[in-house]
């Protein structure tokens, strides 16, 4: 089984956020975790069950096995909370980077975080490097030594 590689895998979640894609996750936990159907789940997104299963996919090669990935959702979902995209949509489905105020076109977000705004995906992939660091340290099982009497 092919390890996990964290850093890829944080590197891809903080870009599908920070690109647009905030409902990533609880797209992934519905779908893989909870079982949904993509059709569903796809529809409650507005994005195509391909779409989904594409973002699974690649969650899943990420973790190294579907069963990873599983159990990894969840921690991801943790560390991804109170991140905010900055490219959104209006209402009238126009793309607009918030921080230089920029249009995009949809397909193009990703690239357009990852070009002109590094410095905030840097910034993003560390905290949430931070926050596996803490959940981790929450998982630890303190020893605790008691005398026998």
């Amino acid at each position: 089984m092919k390890p996990v590689d964290m850093k890829s895998l944080i590197n891809y979640v903080a870009l599908k956020i920070l690109g647009g894609s905030d409902y990533l996750v609880q797209a992934l936990e519905e779908y893989l975790v909870n079982g949904e159907g993509p059709a569903i789940v796809a529809h409650r997104y507005n994005i195509s069950k391909h779409q989904l299963r594409g973002y699974a996919q690649r969650i899943i090669e990420k973790s190294g096995s579907e069963i990873r990935a599983k159990k990894l959702i969840p921690i991801l979902k943790e560390m991804s909370s109170g991140i905010k995209p900055i490219v959104n949509r209006d209402e009238n489905g126009v793309y607009t980077c918030t921080v230089c105020n920029t249009v995009i076109a949809r397909e193009d977000a990703e690239e357009h975080v990852r070009k002109y705004h590094k410095d905030v995906l840097t910034l993003t992939i560390k905290d949430m490097m931070e926050k596996l660091d803490e959940i981790k340290a929450k998982k630890e099982k303190p020893v605790i030594f008691t005398s026998a009497s």
